[in-house]
């Protein structure tokens, strides 16, 4: 908006100046309008509403339009208090001196009153034109030309006080528009330099972790092509690995196929491989452990009430039964019944023989022995004689129920004369005691327990029957071979030291320190027997000895 029409716009609508400035703007106008109206002759209404003032006022010439203007233009003037009030002043200044100009007037001619009240023209007063009223006239003009020049002079000083006051406001306003707007240029720079330094970082940033990005998928590109270089490398391993074992099951197939040629090029009839020992007697042993542990494992040994011909016998079997009766019961019943077996069975000349018949065949070997030199030719005529019994004495294994039932009666009277205490036994005594000391109807609890014991008892001699057969049977193909094949049980005597023999032994004791540990140990029992062979197929070069099975042996403990 323009200055012009700031002050313009200033003078029309600001409403919280003073009252003073309506009271001279209406003060103003009204000079205009007794000044019109004595020229248009409307002066008798304004006469009559001022009295003997306005009597005078007729004769007061016309404000010239320059006057009037700065007196219309002072009613959009300054609001400032102190130039209104000194307009004010002014104003009744002028005012008390026009009453007095009035007064004087009205004295020296009434005509000039009523003429003015008429609207006649100021001239027309007096017609005679008197020097007193055209001085009077020119001194009221020159009075009114100053009031309106103070008056001009006085708006314009109001204006320009009222501009400089405005210049200084603006001024003001200007300054602390430029300290507030540094303030938010200021702030705005801060705030762009840190959010700058925060793009910058995180710029910085993602291109950081965009190249370990890079780098990484490089690296696992690397590393893909490691792995499936290392695939490949696997293929061709297993494809060598699966070559190399069919290359060993080749290789084993021929040397299998070998060892059958060798053996069956160099074995004459009923010869066995070592093999077929080992198994046998491996059988055999694991098999009486069975029955021992199945039987008896809750057996209690009572040595007291044995009778001497069983304790005799028990001495000469296991001559340290006594250390074994309350630590290793088990291995105890092992060794006896490993030893009846060696010393019925396996210790025979040929089962199913009398004694007799076994003394003419051993005669017939000896002078064999004494006519020929060389061992391997005797040992090919009682590889032979044998087999041929084997083969064709029919009568002779007709004979081996009986032999084994006689096996199983001395094991079984030699196990029931020392064990008191067992799941048949105390069956037995509870239902002789029930029978005794209850009536009928115990009696047929004591007959179910009886039966149920029998029971017990005749499966555990099954079992025994078929560990004697087989025994029976393993012995027989023992003694038919050209070697000479024994079944080794270590010989324990009283009071004498057996040390443990690695090369022969096997510990069953649990130990676990190893075989040489145990050269030094001194045996408690012998648990099974081993087999030792001596000689090759033909019979021959009896210095060669082969252990085929190791004898099982228990270990005294540790002192």
């Amino acid at each position: 908006m323009n200055t012009p029409e700031k002050r313009r716009s200033g003078g029309r609508s600001n409403s919280t100046g003073p009252a003073w400035r309506t009271g001279h703007a209406t003060h103003t106008s009204r000079h205009g309008s007794s000044a019109a109206g004595g020229g248009g002759g409307g002066g008798g209404t304004n006469t009559a509403s001022s009295g003997a003032g306005g009597s005078n006022s007729g004769n007061l010439p016309v404000m010239p339009p320059r006057a009037a203007m700065a007196s219309t233009s002072s009613t959009g003037g300054d609001d400032s208090h102190n130039a209104g009030a000194t307009l004010l002043e002014r104003k009744r200044k002028e005012k008390g001196g026009r009453d007095k100009d009035g007064v004087a007037g009205s004295s020296n001619s009434n005509n000039s009153s009523s003429s003015t009240a008429r609207g006649s023209s100021p001239h027309g007063s007096n017609p005679s034109g008197s020097p007193v009223s055209k001085q009077q006239q020119h001194r009221r003009q020159q009075h009114s030309e100053a009031a309106a020049a103070t008056a001009t002079a006085h708006v314009l000083r109001e204006k320009d006080e009222r501009i400089a006051y405005l210049e200084n406001e603006m001024a003001i306003m200007e300054r602390e528009f430029h300290q507030e707007l540094d303030k938010l240029s200021q702030a705005e720079s801060e705030t762009a330099t840190f959010w700058q330094g925060k793009h910058s970082a995180l710029n910085q940033q993602y291109l950081r972790t965009d190249t370990e990005l890079r780098l990484l998928r490089a690296e696992v590109d690397v590393r893909e092509a490691e792995r499936e270089e290392l695939r490949q490398g696997v293929e061709v391993l297993r494809r060598e690995l699966q070559e190399r074992d069919d290359e060993i099951r080749r290789l084993r197939g021929q040397v299998r196929g070998l060892k059958d040629f060798v053996s069956t090029s160099t074995r004459t009839d009923d010869q066995t491989s070592d093999e077929v020992f080992g198994d046998g007697m491996t059988k055999l042993g694991n098999g009486l452990q069975n029955w021992v542990i199945t039987n008896f494992r809750k057996a209690k040994l009572d040595l007291s009430k044995a009778s001497d011909d069983t304790l005799t016998e028990l001495s000469r079997l296991v001559p340290m039964y006594e250390e074994l009766v309350h630590t290793s019961k088990v291995h105890l019943l092992q060794s006896i019944v490993s030893s009846i077996l060696v010393d019925m069975v396996f210790n025979a000349y040929y089962v199913g023989l009398s004694e007799q018949e076994t003394q003419h065949i051993q005669q017939m070997e000896r002078l064999l022995s004494s006519l020929c030199s060389s061992t391997d030719v005797v040992n090919q005529w009682r590889s032979s004689t044998l087999a041929l019994l084997r083969r064709e004495a029919h009568h002779l294994h007709d004979n081996t129920d009986a032999f084994a039932e006689a096996v199983m009666a001395r094991i079984t009277h030699l196990l029931d004369s020392i064990i008191t205490t067992s799941p048949s036994t105390s069956s037995s005594s509870s239902s002789s005691t029930t029978t005794t000391t209850t009536t009928s109807s115990s009696s047929s609890s004591t007959s179910a327990a009886t039966s149920a014991n029998s029971q017990q008892t005749t499966a555990r001699d099954s079992a025994l029957r078929v560990l004697v057969k087989n025994s029976i049977e393993l012995a027989r193909l023992l003694v038919v071979q050209k070697a000479r094949l024994r079944v080794y049980m270590p010989s324990i005597l009283p009071h004498q030291q057996v040390l443990f023999e690695p090369d022969t032994m096997e510990d069953m004791g649990g130990e676990e320190d190893e075989d040489d540990n145990l050269a030094s140990r001194e045996i408690s029992c012998v648990v099974f027997p081993g087999v030792i062979k001596h000689g090759d197929e033909n019979g021959g070069h009896m210095q060669y000895r082969n252990v085929i099975v190791k004898a099982r042996v228990l270990c005294s403990p540790e002192e």
